[in-house]
């Protein structure tokens, strides 16, 4: 059952929902969340089966989910507005393998090991103001498996969408994201969702090196 908090009654504030099966993880978030300047309302989700309720909300502004249970996500990205934004705690002591077991493009990244309620504020400004929030420890990793002398098969290997592999040679040619948006009859939130799918798919912490990836890997000899 999706659990709703009320922390504050300014309906000006940011509505989130959060999902994780970790109960301690869940309301200690929760707990944090009721001391951030500029929330609203917190929406509790413990099972897949909860986040079908979210779908029948007016506003949700932020999804925050913990990477164990981003495959949630996957069954469930049709009940998210366009203009809901998704954010994932991970736990930086364990980066190993895929960054983001799921298809559906998230918003930024959040510390588990560093969660404050200055960090989710911090976290929650950025990404409402477009930008792509993410603890240096991961940017350090994608930066170091970008060097890995495997990164090139295992990056041939990656499943791009076609408008993810559209998004990609039009990043390639250095276009902006807004360029990207006009381009692709977007919005800039859309391409700004796409580009960072695509440089977490690549593993890597920015442009530059996703379009230095993609041209390693052939991504593009197709296009």
């Amino acid at each position: 059952m999706t659990h709703t908090v009320p922390v504050a009654e300014d309906a000006g504030m940011f509505s989130i929902a959060l999902l994780s099966g970790n109960e301690v993880l869940r309301h200690g978030l929760e707990i944090v969340l009721r001391s951030v300047p500029g929330v609203g309302t917190v929406h509790r989700c413990g099972s897949r089966e909860d986040i079908d309720g979210l779908a029948a909300l007016p506003v949700l502004d932020f999804v925050i989910v913990a990477s164990a249970d981003t495959r949630w996500l996957d069954s469930v990205a049709g009940a998210f507005a366009a203009k809901t934004k998704i954010l994932v705690v991970i736990d930086e002591m364990s980066v190993t393998g895929p960054v983001l077991p799921t298809s559906v493009p998230v918003d930024g990244f959040l510390s588990q090991q560093d969660l404050s309620a200055e960090t989710l504020g911090e976290g929650l400004r950025r990404c409402a103001l477009g930008e792509l929030p993410m603890p240096s420890r991961l940017a350090r990793e994608l930066l170091f498996r970008a060097d890995d002398p495997t990164s090139r098969q295992r990056m041939r290997a990656v499943k791009l969408t076609s408008r993810e592999t559209e998004a990609l040679s039009l990043l390639v040619k250095g276009l902006s994201n807004k360029q990207i948006a006009r381009r692709l009859t977007i919005s800039s939130h859309g391409a700004k969702r796409l580009v960072g799918s695509i440089m977490l798919k690549l593993d890597s912490p920015n442009r530059t090196t996703a379009a230095v990836n993609a041209i390693k890997a052939g991504l593009l000899d197709d296009h």
